[in-house]
């Protein structure tokens, strides 16, 4: 159980599937919004370089001297100097130069968000995002794309983050659209972040050839700390490419008991990227791996719970036969089987649920309040 806990905590993404955000990528990125959504929350963005910080009042003043203006704004005018109300301390002999995202609050500045930039790069980056409609998510990700290597490394990874923001079902639908010469590059690079590697695996396998499915094998083999940490997007490109042999080791892993839990959690992810991307055409194969997983029982509530959540109910013998066996007495294993057979509509599933209610009336309780939080609010009537 210990291992199940340290394997959660350092993948904890794979656990519970990301909806809004790419599954393969570290969570990490997802917490901040990048440079074309930070611009969406203010009135304008100037690219500039701070100067005079001095001590005056409570919280002091610096100066900002605009030397770009990215997104304009009537309150903005024709200003070339803007006062932070903030002191600033930096090096005069080496001024930082900043991106920075504000609006005027009755007449006063206000910093809605400031980054450091190392070069100008990023105002014509910036530029070409802000003229996307934000809901042309497949435009913003091929632009991401293209600076992907920018030369600008504040680019560079704002780019990354445009990419790790997207949701998988938006990744899977741009990527086929991609070179995937850039991406060869990359997976062989030392110099590549290992937490990239991993959605860079599977879009190469999404738009590169039958011959990157060598590469994508051999990385898989390797079983050191950057492959293995990029294990879901090298497992998700091989599926791209060679779909018999990817879902064959997504079996074997699965139901060897010799394998950490952390690769099979890393495995399942690579699984509900799948589910979430092409449900037809992966479901008997998705179903079968977790056939694997409902009958362990450290791991078979979150098989147990995918399955419940998308409404497949193939396995619905095979989940309710787990009950009672020692191997799945934990609480949260019970809880899901229960859950998952107050969810299902088929015959045996409701039997068994009539036969629980008399066995642990309490157990199915707790389980039945805990699904009236999934219910959608009701709307506001109108007074």
């Amino acid at each position: 159980m210990l291992n199940r806990i340290l394997a959660i905590i350092s993948i904890g993404f794979v656990l519970v599937p990301a909806v809004h955000a790419c599954s393969i990528c570290d969570p990490n990125f997802q917490q901040k919004p990048t440079l074309r959504q930070q611009a969406r929350l203010a009135k304008f963005v100037v690219l500039g370089t701070l100067s005079n910080a001095r001590l005056d009042g409570e919280k002091g003043l610096t100066d900002f001297h605009i030397d770009h203006v990215v997104q304009t704004d009537p309150s903005l005018d024709k200003k070339t100097l803007l006062t932070i109300p903030g002191y600033i301390p930096f090096d005069p002999k080496n001024p930082p130069r900043y991106l920075l995202f504000g609006e005027f609050l009755n007449g006063k500045l206000d910093v809605v968000h400031a980054r450091m930039v190392s070069a100008a790069g990023a105002v014509d980056y910036l530029k070409a995002a802000l003229k996307i409609d934000d809901r042309e998510r497949s435009a913003i990700l091929q632009l991401a794309f293209q600076h992907l290597d920018d030369v600008d490394v504040d680019v560079a990874a704002d780019a990354f983050h445009e990419l790790a923001r997207a949701s998988d079902t938006e990744v899977a639908a741009v990527a086929r659209k991609l070179s995937p010469e850039k991406f060869r590059k990359f997976l062989t690079d030392p110099k590549t972040p290992a937490d990239r590697l991993g959605i860079y695996a599977y879009l190469l396998g999404a738009c590169g050839d039958k011959t990157d499915a060598a590469l994508l094998s051999t990385l898989l083999q390797r079983h050191d700390e950057r492959t293995t940490a990029a294990l879901t997007g090298l497992l998700g490109g091989l599926i791209e490419l060679q779909p018999e042999q990817g879902w064959k080791i997504v079996r074997e892993t699965l139901g060897d008991a010799k394998e950490p839990f952390s690769t099979k959690l890393a495995v399942i992810g690579t699984i509900r990227f799948q589910q979430a991307c092409k449900p037809n055409l992966y479901r008997e194969a998705i179903q079968e791996a977790f056939a694997a997983v409902v009958v362990q029982g450290d791991m078979a509530d979150m098989a147990i719970e995918d399955l419940r959540r998308w409404q497949w109910w193939d396995l619905t013998k095979l989940v309710l036969a787990q009950e009672g066996k020692p191997s799945h007495k934990a609480p949260i294993v019970r809880r899901s089987i229960v859950r998952y057979a107050l969810s299902c509509p088929r015959p045996e599933a409701v039997d068994f649920v009539k036969a629980k209610r008399l066995q642990d009336a309490d157990l199915v309780k707790q389980v039945e309040e805990s699904l009236e939080f999934e219910k959608p609010f009701p709307p506001k009537s109108n007074p």
